[in-house]
């Protein structure tokens, strides 16, 4: 089924973006277990091959209005009972699906069910608990008191020997038809889970914390024969040919069943003694009969059969924590091998039909069924229950027994397919409002079978009452328009149906969509003159009405009098800018200048793709301007659906005349030469000044008031020491876009006014 998967979403792809012009249509697709795996299932199953079906039918057959269903059993007349906690209650289900209340154990706990030779149910009670035997016309007592925390498991052997596990000191006890009983083995561990005898009449053990599986002969001899990864074997089946099965488990910090199914008792009234209660009748009558026969207990009516029970709002879900599970299987020659694992499922229920083992998990009350050929493993999941967990599972014919447990539920799962079921997909977050292409599928639909699709869409993570209803039904495998609204989340659902034997078989879905275009954001734009830094205090705008917000407190710069190594020279400025697309598109750029005595921008580039540019500005006349720069995400999309955005810089001067240096005022006083020189800027203030006396070399001078930093400053140069005759006094003015002035004076000293004077 799943060869030409490729090809097909190819074709696919080609026929939807061939008239779109380079936008990207984005391909949902739905194909393997893993991801079939996430959805949800109701009467459909699962192969790992990621194959969807019909399940084998199933209904649900008793729902005891109670927490957990933690035991199951089946007599010979083929009546199932139903072990349940924390109200100690076991419930009897005729082969007619009729529920009655059977037992009430002062203890809240039933964990073992075991029928007898004799055709009366033993029950199993914790904690502190014991065994009692109950006959099947309702006469009950107590069988036997192991003195124990737990009873775990109950077995009997082929001379009607009962076999009883416990906890918490891991015993096992033989216990005669009179109920005298004996320690047959003590394993030195925690506690005994499960019990089953092989066709030899050894009884097999799997013990918690250490995960052994013990063998144990008539006499008592024990062997381990596998000591699991797992601190639990938590039950243990075989089929015909003699090979074990062992389900193991261990939780979060190696928790097993007793921390995860024992934990604080329901509040209720304070025990009493073991009562049975046998109902028939109708409802009304089983309800007198319950008050009447158990009034401080509660009513015993005949549960909901095939509908909400309204108890299950108020029971409060089991607290499973996340654990580790494994199937493991023993062969006759003691070869053992891990045949299933997962890291975040635990396995709870094990039966064998023919050469298939099913077993239970607590990942949705799954049941999977693995056959475990020696040429490749063949694994379904076969159903979902949709409790916190399957607890045990049990054969009757070719029906499949499951008891769930947070909503205590028992479900009968037969051989044939259901006539009609459903999977729904998990939700797809397509990160933007997306308008949806088509939906395809690859199936196999034999006569009198049929698929329907449906889709759904919405902008909250969950579906709810703000979704849009389902839309469909769609037919067209290679490609059915979807009609739901065009939002950000999206799920898909199909339904099976099938008026005979077969099933449809689904490969895989593809769902198409295409991300709305959102508009660019332009995040920064800054303005370099010679290494200082400009930053745009503002915001940026799109044509789409998105506006982010640009702050910083950086100072308009001025540039520098002096390029890189230290020679005097003009710098350019070197605008700069960071954008990005949330779609992923390819941005292109336009950077547009204004000076500020102008109304209209100026195009100085287009179809710029770098995110840099420098100009030169003697090609500018002197002034303040400011930069924009304008991201287009055209070249990715068609011209109706392109969007772009653009952020406006600090203002920034451009200075292409230097400063003016003219001389104020000259002289000889007492034999110094005194020349006062101003310097103007029209456009930058001026950053430096120096002075030469007859063409030597230059040295700083400050200006009159300290600092230079105005636009004019004025200079007062002393000298001292000159000969007699003419000298020249020159002053170099540097501003801050680096443009250099220079002014000169020429001074004649006097004859008799020199050094030697």
């Amino acid at each position: 089924m799943k060869i030409g998967k490729k090809i097909q979403v190819w074709l696919l792809w080609a026929a939807l973006t061939a008239p779109l012009l380079g936008v990207e249509t984005t391909f949902w697709q739905v194909g393997s277990y893993d991801e079939f795996l996430q959805g949800t299932l109701h009467s459909a199953s699962l192969t790992k091959e990621g194959e969807l079906t019909l399940a084998p039918e199933s209904r649900l057959v008793f729902n005891p209005e109670e927490a957990l269903a933690l035991s199951l059993a089946r007599d010979r007349n083929r009546n199932l009972y139903v072990g349940t906690g924390h109200q100690g209650k076991v419930f009897r289900v005729d082969p007619q699906g009729k529920a009655s209340l059977f037992f009430k154990a002062r203890e809240p706990d039933v964990f073992a069910i075991a029928v007898g030779p004799d055709g009366a149910a033993y029950l199993g009670t914790s904690p502190e608990g014991k065994v009692y035997r109950v006959t099947a016309d309702g006469n009950s007592k107590a069988f036997f008191d192991p003195k124990a925390k737990y009873i775990w498991a109950l077995a009997f052997d082929t001379q009607g020997r009962l076999y009883v596990g416990t906890g918490d000191k891991g015993q096992i006890f033989r216990v005669d038809s009179a109920g005298h009983g004996t320690v047959f083995f003590d394993s030195k561990q925690s506690h005994i889970m499960c019990l089953a005898l092989d066709k030899s009449g050894n009884l097999l053990a799997g013990t918690v914390p250490n995960g052994l599986i013990y063998r144990i002969t008539p006499e008592g001899k024990a062997f381990a024969l596998f000591q699991a990864g797992l601190p639990e074997i938590h039950d243990l089946a075989l089929d015909s040919q003699g090979n074990i099965y062992a389900a193991a488990l261990g939780g979060t910090g190696g928790k097993g069943t007793p921390e995860v199914l024992v934990g604080p008792l329901q509040p209720g009234p304070t025990p009493g003694p073991a009562v049975t209660v046998t109902v028939t009748g109708s409802e009304d009558e089983q309800k007198a009969a319950s008050k009447a026969q158990n009034p401080p207990v509660e009513s015993a009516a005949t549960p909901s059969f095939n509908r909400p029970t309204s108890l299950a709002n108020l029971i409060p879900p089991l607290q499973v924590p996340q654990g580790r599970g494994a199937l493991i299987e023993i062969l006759p020659d003691s070869s053992a091998e891990t045949i299933w694992s997962s890291n975040s499922e635990s396995v709870f229920g094990l039966a064998v039909r023919e050469n298939h083992v099913l077993f239970s998990t607590d990942a949705n009350g799954r049941i999977f069924d693995l056959n475990p050929q020696r040429d490749g493993q063949q694994l379904t999941l076969l159903a979902e229950t949709h409790e916190s967990l399957a607890t045990r599972l049990m054969l009757d014919g070719s029906d499949l027994y499951v008891a769930t447990s947070n909503i205590a539920s028992l479900f009968r799962v037969g051989a044939t397919p259901s006539r009609e079921g459903s999977y729904e997909s998990p939700v797809k977050d397509t990160k933007f409002i997306s308008r949806w292409g088509v939906l395809a599928w690859r199936a196999e639909v034999p006569e009198t079978t049929s698929l329907e699709f449906y889709t759904r869409s919405g902008n909250s993570d969950r579906p709810d009452e703000t979704w849009s209803d389902w839309a469909g039904p769609y037919h067209n495998p290679h490609g059915s328009p979807i009609s739901s609204p065009p939002a950000r989340y999206v799920q898909w659902k199909v339904v099976f149906r099938s008026s005979g034997a077969k099933t449809p078989v689904l490969d895989d879905v593809t769902l198409a969509y295409l991300n709305q275009n959102l508009p660019p954001q332009v995040r920064s734009l800054n303005v370099s003159t010679a290494g200082e830094r400009t930053s745009p205090t503002g915001t940026s705008s799109s044509s789409g009405g998105v506006v982010a917000t640009i702050t910083s407190t950086a100072p308009v710069g001025f540039g520098s009098p002096s390029a890189p190594g230290g020679t005097l020279g003009k710098t350019p400025v070197t605008l700069t800018w960071q954008a990005d697309d949330p779609n992923g598109d390819t941005l292109v750029y336009a950077l547009y200048l204004r000076a500020a005595d102008e109304q209209e921008w100026h195009l100085v580039k287009n179809k710029l793709h770098q995110t840099t540019y420098t100009l030169d500005p003697s090609t500018l006349a002197d002034g303040k301007y400011v930069a924009r720069v304008v991201a287009s995400d055209e070249e990715s999309n068609p011209p109706e659906t392109a969007r772009e955005a653009e952020l406006l810089s600090a203002p920034f001067w451009v200075d292409n005349t230097p400063p003016e240096v003219r001389v104020l005022k000259q002289g000889v006083e007492a034999a110094e030469v005194v020349v006062q020189f101003e310097a103007a800027d029209s456009t930058s203030p001026l950053r430096s000044a120096e002075t030469s006396t007859d063409g030597k070399e230059w040295r700083d001078v400050q200006s009159d008031d300290g600092i230079v930093d105005s636009r004019t400053e004025t200079f007062t140069v002393r000298l001292k020491k000159l000969e007699p005759g003419e000298h020249v006094v020159s002053l170099r003015a540097t501003d801050t876009a680096g443009n250099v002035g220079i002014g000169k004076a020429v001074v004649h000293i006097p004859a008799g006014m020199g050094p030697g004077r």
